[in-house]
């Protein structure tokens, strides 16, 4: 039968059954010529009836597509299937106890209404209880009308469903359910289980083996994975495998402190749970990199002319809050020609979203403060960048696009000049084949001082080589050009072209160290405004990040850069000719 679903149970049957039944009562009383009845009655209450079969129909196909549509556990990449929740078994099953009930009432009859014995006048006597004349075999009689009485009870109490036996059948549908589900998930057939165990989940909303099996099958939806995990750990909060999950669902999640307290749990559950260790052990490093951390900088540069740049300054980093981070940044900066110093002071608040492995999304906002090399009155330019990175799949398209505004701060004149580059650059990698990956690059900056505004842009194209997932090796061609010369200390071709092959090697131990070089060797040439391009003439470049581990969240960093070109792509020459070199060093100190 079908709780909550009226007209479904043996009442009801029992009506629907009686009323079908006339047309053929009425039929064979008329072979037999017997009285005949009238078939208005029967032809209305067939017309009830169907009524009530189309009635029935109906309400069980609005709640099967209402279930279906309400989704009431958790969001899932497959739905229930819409579908009418009145089922033929459970018809038959109506229809069978009703059967039973008869029968049973049959066979009482029979047995209640069998050949009776009169009572004879020699019986009679007075009964020593109440005091007159009372049959002997009718106090039999009766005695035995009450036995059978309460015989006739007790059939139909077990035969009869009471009131609750709707209720008492879901533990079986529930069951039924569940292995349909487990058989699914034996069979890996994903999409089959997670539609089962939501069916479950519908009809029993605290069975915690489906809520657990329905969170593994959603891994790819973390919040939705989260939050079932969570709900798992409520129903049974001495089963350290709960906390486990809980802790692996909050590192995806990056909430990679909640992820240790979670796994500590799980220990005390469990001492000694070889998987608990071992995931605490792979979230502790993680925890340490998302927790508040000081990390100073000292740098210096020196190019071809004679610039040097001197730098002392670092960033704070607040504890990560989930995918985000938040933090600050100060320098201060010595430029040097060897003749006059100007200096430069850089303060910003900065953050970092990650909202997934494929998203990332970072940026920092202030200003900086210039000093002259004249002693002149200082001026504050508000400066910022943001770089926003997408990828629609591990090896799938990806799309970098970074807009900064700052101040050129290479040499002296150049900070007299007060020439800020507002720029924006896009990058789209497509994979062209397997083992092929076509990258454009696009640029276009504005650079302002004193007494000039300037334009470049920038094109380039590279196809990729992948020979392993730590080597790289490229082909790249790249063209710039500016609007005007340009007298404020930097270098403005009308063209500039770079022909050359680069290198991407990216190296990591268990341990943490990490080495990364990229490299690159070509040719360029440049044309200047109103003469013809030069002769190609070498290009090269180079750049080394390495990170050495002291104790997780606590690292050495050393960047080298070099560079010996006429138009370099990221910076602005002073010269024509012009060669570069710088170290950085810092050390990242989580608290």
């Amino acid at each position: 039968m079908n709780a909550g679903l009226p007209g479904t149970g043996i009442g009801g049957i029992f009506y629907l059954a009686s009323a079908l039944a006339m047309p053929l009562r009425e039929a064979y009383r008329r072979v037999r010529g017997r009285a005949r009845g009238n078939w208005r009655v029967v032809a209305a209450q067939l017309a009830i009836a169907g009524g009530i079969l189309g009635a029935m129909w109906v309400t069980g196909w609005l709640l099967g597509l209402a279930l279906a549509t309400a989704r009431p556990i958790a969001r899932l990449g497959t739905s229930l299937p819409p579908g009418n929740v009145l089922r033929i078994a459970s018809v038959a099953l109506a229809l069978g106890t009703l059967a039973g009930v008869l029968v049973g009432v049959e066979l009482l009859r029979l047995w209640v209404h069998r050949d009776r014995r009169a009572p004879t006048r020699a019986g009679r006597e007075r009964s020593p209880l109440i005091g007159k004349g009372t049959p002997a075999g009718g106090a039999d009689s009766h005695v035995g009308h009450e036995r059978r009485r309460v015989a006739l009870l007790l059939v139909l109490g077990l035969v009869v469903p009471d009131p609750h036996g709707a209720l008492a059948q879901s533990p079986g549908r529930v069951a039924a359910l569940l292995a349909r589900a487990d058989s699914a998930w034996a069979a890996r057939a994903e999409s089959v289980a997670a539609r089962e165990y939501a069916a479950v989940l519908a009809a029993d909303p605290e069975n915690s083996h489906a809520i657990y099996r329905l969170a593994q099958l959603t891994r790819d939806d973390p919040a939705s994975a989260l939050r079932l995990f969570q709900r798992y750990v409520e129903l049974e909060p001495e089963d350290p495998w709960g906390y486990m999950a809980v802790g692996e669902a909050l590192a995806r999640a990056g909430r990679y402190g909640d992820a240790l307290r979670s796994y500590d749990d799980a220990l005390r559950l469990a001492p000694g749970e070889p998987e608990a260790i071992a995931g605490r052990a792979k979230v502790f490093p993680r925890a340490r990199a998302a927790a508040p951390a000081v990390t100073p900088l000292v740098s210096g540069s020196r190019d071809s002319d004679g610039n040097t740049t001197f730098r002392v300054g670092g960033s704070a980093e607040l504890a990560a809050q989930g995918p985000l981070r938040l933090g600050m940044e100060a320098n201060r900066d010595r430029v040097t020609d060897g003749v006059s110093t100007a200096g430069l002071e850089q303060l910003a608040l900065r953050a970092a979203w990650r909202p997934g492995r494929l998203a990332s999304v970072e940026g920092a906002l202030g200003g900086t403060r210039l000093e002259p090399s004249d002693n002149g009155s200082t001026t504050v330019v508000p400066t910022g960048r943001l770089r926003a990175r997408w990828r629609s799949s591990t090896h799938g398209v990806t799309v970098d696009v970074r807009a900064q505004r700052g101040v050129l701060g290479v040499s002296p004149l150049l900070v007299d000049n007060r020439v800020v580059r507002t720029e924006v650059r896009t990058v789209v990698e497509i994979p062209a084949t397997r083992a092929l990956k076509l990258r454009g690059l696009g640029r276009t900056a504005v650079l302002s001082d004193t007494a000039d505004v300037n334009h470049r842009t920038e094109l380039g194209l590279v196809l990729a080589l992948p020979l392993s997932p730590a080597i790289e090796l490229s082909g790249q061609v790249h063209q710039l050009r500016y609007s005007h010369a340009s007298t404020a200390g930097y270098f403005a071709p009308r063209l500039g072209q770079v022909v050359e092959a680069g290198s991407y090697v990216e190296l990591e131990s268990p341990g943490g160290w990490l080495l990364a070089i990229d490299v690159g060797a070509g040719a360029q040439r440049v044309a200047e405004f109103g003469r013809q391009p030069g002769p190609w003439t070498r290009s090269l470049r180079g750049y080394a990040f390495i990170t050495a581990p002291l104790a997780p969240g606590r690292a050495l960093q050393l960047e080298l850069e070099g560079e010996d070109s006429m138009v370099a792509r990221e910076a602005a020459t002073t010269a024509g000719a012009w060669r570069y070199g710088s170290a950085a060093l810092s050390l990242r100190w989580a608290l």
